[in-house]
């Protein structure tokens, strides 16, 4: 049995806009965080290399007496890369973007320069493909983003890109996936609150 627990990483100051793969700095309070859901002591710890990212898994490994050096980054474990897109706010996007692309189907949308959400599953897949491979029965703890984890969601229950999108994840939150032998897995838990939130 392997365990996955899935973290959005903490808030950031922008808001509002698409941040994609733009490297800003998560909001990360002083004091150790208050664990509302508790992390195996054992695990295995990735992130995301984005800054919001690493940041995020270094504090919680602080506050869980982990060893920062164990933290190992996974560049498939980024948020999507919006291209043109990067920086910019939703209305201002949804204004110049409105009859350029079929937003019936938002996940096979890829802003010029960037990716879709549906790449974003293919690059997760493989990452998870490994994982499951190389640390079976091993518990992990993942700081990754909402675009990510959707994605690790997608490869977990076998939904369509599209289908995945329907999931919200919010800053900090938990989801926590088992898997069993053969890969058959459980999802314990979905956008389950993380860690409290003062000075946040």
């Amino acid at each position: 049995m392997m365990e996955c627990f899935w973290i959005r990483h903490a808030p950031v100051q922008q808001t509002g806009c698409y941040t994609g793969q733009s490297d800003v700095a998560a909001i990360i309070p002083a004091r150790p965080a208050q664990l509302a859901y508790p992390l195996p002591a054992d695990a295995l710890w990735f992130a995301s290399p984005l800054r919001r990212a690493v940041q995020t898994a270094q504090w919680l490994m602080r506050s869980c007496q982990v060893d920062a050096e164990q933290l190992q980054l996974a560049p498939e474990l980024k948020e999507q890369h919006f291209g043109a897109w990067e920086g910019r706010y939703y209305d201002e996007v949804w204004k110049t973007a409105e009859h350029s692309h079929d937003w019936s189907r938002p996940e096979t949308i890829r802003p010029h320069g960037g990716e879709s959400f549906a790449d974003v599953c293919m690059r997760v897949d493989g990452w998870l493909e490994w994982l499951l491979a190389e640390q079976d029965g091993r518990s992990v703890v993942i700081v990754a983003h909402a675009g990510s984890i959707r994605a690790g969601l997608r490869h977990t229950i076998g939904m369509t890109p599209a289908q995945a999108l329907i999931f919200k994840i919010d800053y900090g939150s938990v989801t926590r996936i088992a898997y069993a032998p053969e890969k058959k897995a459980c999802v314990n838990c979905v956008n389950r609150s993380g860690w409290e939130q003062a000075g946040v």
